[in-house]
This record gives structure tokens, C-alpha cells and sequence, in this order.
């Protein structure tokens, strides 16, 4: 498959998931009834499917093609700082409970006191949320785990079952990431916007936000105070510190 069809693919997928997010806005606000919505709603999630679906048998078959721009953005900005800023950032602002800090998964979502969180599988996750749908935490830490590798394509099915539920701002916060890193930078910062309206001091979320704003948009002073939030709020490891006063470095700025 082409590039170009492929990119066609990624842009069904971004409109699905940007016009899932308008639906829920639209619920809230009254405009659309239940019945309508529910349509909509199962409609839009089955173009996200489909779409992520051809785009993994598309990538398996064809090597993608990309531009310097999209690379440069693609590899430097989340192999350098994504990496960190998931896998570092996430643990330091959010622990885990002892028996399960490799887990990816909070010890207070398993009730039953006698399972090592280590020896969980993410196939043995998915029972559980298949089990219980709407125990939130337990399917955020599933989602979040395939963040960390890198498998959006499975994260974002969870990720868009809490948003059904309501505004969220762990899923608004991962999404809003995953929707930059696709390509849809703009998007993107409106969602992590979004996120951070409902937990202003989410680290996590002013560190993606600063990266949407200072590679995706190349708006340089809108991120400037927000990479002196992630240094200045002592939840932030070293290497992400580093890294943030590294960029302000570049931008001709101090910290």
C-alpha cells in the first residue's frame, strides 16, 4: 500500500476519533438525544476500528514512507522524550504499589490481596476489563501499559470507552499524545488542553503539551512556561528536567 493511501487511513482514523470527541460535547450540551448518540457513537468507534485495523495490515506489509518533517518530529521527539517522559514521568508521578511497580497496573485495583501484579498478563488484564467494563482504573492501567510499548493501536479502544463515559483526563491526556504523534498537532494540544482543565497540575500532561507546543506547533513561547512547570514542580525525574532545560536552552531562554 502507498503512502498516500496509507495517510488516507490515518486521516479516517484522526476524523473518527475527532468526531467522537464532538459527540461527546454534543451529549453534554444537550444538542443530541441518547438514541441518536448511541448510534453515532457505535458508528464512529467501528471507523476507528476499521481504520486502525488496514493501517496495522498496511504497516505490515509496506514499509512506511514519511517526510523529513514527520520523521524528524516521529523519531526525535518520541524516542528522546517520549520514551523518557511515558516510561520515567509516568512512574515518578504516579506509583505503583511495591508487589507491582513493573506491572503497570495499581495495586488497589486488584482486590483479592494475593496476586503479584508482576506475573498479570495484559491478556489476563483484558479478561479482567472484559469482566468488569466500567472499572475505570483497572482499564486505564491496561491502556497505559500499551502506551508504554508503543501499541496505540490497542491503547486507544480503552482509552475511547472511558471518554463514553464521560470526561476523563488520563484517556483526554493519552489520546490528545497519541492524536500529536499521528500527525495532528493542533488536535492534539486541544485535547491535552482539555485534560489539563480537569487536573491542572498533571505533570504528565504540561510535559506532553510543552513537547505539542514546542515541535508539533513550533510555538516556541507558549512552551517555554510550561517546560518551567514540569522543572519547577519536583515530580519530574532528572533526565526529563534535563531534557526541558535543554530545550528552553535552545529556545534562547533560562530556567
Amino acid at each position: 500500500m502507498s503512502a498516500a493511501a496509507i495517510r488516507i487511513l490515518e486521516q479516517r482514523r484522526d476524523d473518527a476519533v475527532a468526531d467522537l470527541i464532538a459527540l461527546e460535547e454534543q451529549v453534554a450540551s444537550g444538542e443530541i438525544d441518547a438514541a441518536r448518540a448511541d448510534r453515532l457513537r457505535r458508528r464512529y468507534e467501528g471507523d476507528v476500528a476499521d481504520a486502525l485495523a488496514a493501517i496495522d495490515a498496511a504497516g505490515a506489509a509496506t514499509p512506511r514512507v514519511r517526510s523529513p518533517v514527520r520523521v524528524w518530529v516521529g523519531i526525535i521527539v518520541f524516542a528522546a522524550v517520549a520514551g523518557a517522559a511515558v516510561f520515567a514521568l509516568t512512574r515518578a508521578v504516579q506509583p505503583r504499589d511495591d508487589t507491582g511497580a513493573a506491572s503497570g497496573v495499581p495495586g488497589d485495583i486488584i482486590t483479592d490481596g494475593g496476586v503479584d501484579l508482576s506475573t498479570v498478563t495484559n491478556d489476563q488484564l483484558e479478561t479482567m476489563v472484559a469482566a468488569n467494563p466500567n472499572l475505570t482504573p483497572m482499564r486505564l492501567a491496561l491502556a497505559r501499559r500499551y502506551v508504554e510499548a508503543g501499541d496505540f493501536s490497542k491503547a486507544l479502544p480503552h482509552y475511547l470507552y472511558v471518554l463514553d463515559q464521560g470526561p476523563n483526563a488520563e484517556a483526554l491526556m493519552y489520546v490528545g499524545w497519541m492524536t500529536y504523534l499521528s500527525g495532528d498537532a493542533p488536535t492534539g494540544k486541544t485535547l491535552l488542553e482539555r485534560s489539563l482543565e480537569i487536573v491542572p497540575t498533571n505533570v504528565l500532561a504540561i510535559w506532553f503539551l510543552a513537547n505539542v507546543e514546542y515541535y508539533g506547533l513550533s510555538d516556541q513561547a507558549a512552551a517555554l512556561p510550561l517546560l518551567q512547570q514540569v522543572i519547577d514542580s519536583g515530580d519530574a525525574p532528572q533526565d526529563v528536567v534535563d531534557e526541558a532545560r535543554a530545550m528552553i536552552a535552545a529556545a534562547g531562554g533560562g530556567s
